[in-house]
Formats: C-alpha cells, structure tokens, sequence
C-alpha cells in the first residue's frame, strides 16, 4: 500500500490544501503510467491508445515529448501488457511514484495562475488539450486545462515538493480571501 505525501505518516501529512476563492485538490492517488524512450508511442497506439501531439493531452494520454507519454487512470494490464511486449517499448519512468498530481480550480483561478505561472493559461491562450511544462507555484511541473468539473488546471510535480506547492498556492490566493472577507 502507498502512502502518498498529504495522507497520514505522509512526508507532508498536515499540510491544509486551500479552499475558497481557490480550491487546491490532492489527485495524487490517480493512476499514472510513464513511458519514455524509443518505442514508447509505438507500444501505446499497439494498446489501442490514441498519441496526441507532442504538449498535449487526449483521452487521458499526455504526450510530454516525442518518445514520452503518461497515461492516467489506465487498466492496471497496462503495465502487464508493456512487461511482456518485446522491445522496443520505451521504459517505465516512475509517474505514481515521483510525481505529486494536484488540481486547482475556484472562481479566481485565472487570477491565480497568472500569479504563479509565467506561461499565459487565460482562457483565450491556452485551450483545453494543451500542455505547458514550466513552473507552478515557483515549481517544475506539468499542467493542463482540467475543466472536467468547471474551469480546472492539473498539475503534476515532484512529489517532494507536495508541501512547497501547498502552502505557494494558499501564499498566492491569499490576497483572493481577503478581497471576498
């Protein structure tokens, strides 16, 4: 069993996730399967998975460079089905286990990515699908237009940054509480 940084005897147990004006969600747990290297596009359209474009993402496949993808919340015969394939298959890069997944959403969170994003992700820039790797929250990190349940931004980061991440993004939506008090 997993223990996940924000859960109890996690490495960032007690850290309080923001809510309000901005709501910051631990995803942390979602299933996560990472490929890179030669073969890595190849091994997931043999699987039936459709490869998006490279820094963008489409039914749950984020294609992060030209031989490297994650596929979220995938059949746990995924990973069965790349053990027994025969080369070239890429090589499995360690996404559930070193990477934090985090959603932020909430009426401000245009305001707050601007703040904390230097990439533009307003909702005339940066459309549903897309893919930026840059810096969230003064961390590296992955994110994309989430808007499954209303406007959102997933963000995968080094799970050791978990805490860090937390507390910049309730840093940041401070001044969102106060104007709303």
């Amino acid at each position: 069993m997993r223990i996940y940084p924000l859960e109890p005897q996690g490495a960032a147990e007690g850290t309080a996730l923001m809510t309000g004006p901005v709501t910051l969600q631990d995803l942390s747990r979602t299933p996560r399967f990472g490929l890179k290297g030669r073969g890595t596009v190849s091994f997931l359209q043999s699987q039936g998975y459709d490869v998006p474009e490279v820094n963008n993402i489409a039914n749950g496949v984020l294609r992060l460079g030209r031989e490297e993808a994650v596929v979220l919340n995938h059949p746990g015969d995924l990973r069965a089905a790349w053990e027994a394939a025969e080369a070239p298959k890429g090589y499995y890069s360690w996404r559930e286990e070193t990477w934090a997944m985090m959603h932020l959403s909430g009426p401000h969170l245009f305001d707050l990515m601007a703040k904390i994003c230097p990439v533009n992700l307003g909702e005339g820039a940066f459309a549903q699908g897309e893919i930026a790797q840059t810096r969230v929250g003064y961390v590296e990190a992955v994110t994309w237009r989430d808007d499954r349940n209303g406007p959102g931004f997933s963000v995968l980061l080094d799970i050791s940054a978990t805490a860090f991440f937390a507390n910049a993004v309730a840093t940041a939506a401070g001044e969102f509480e106060r104007e709303t008090a």
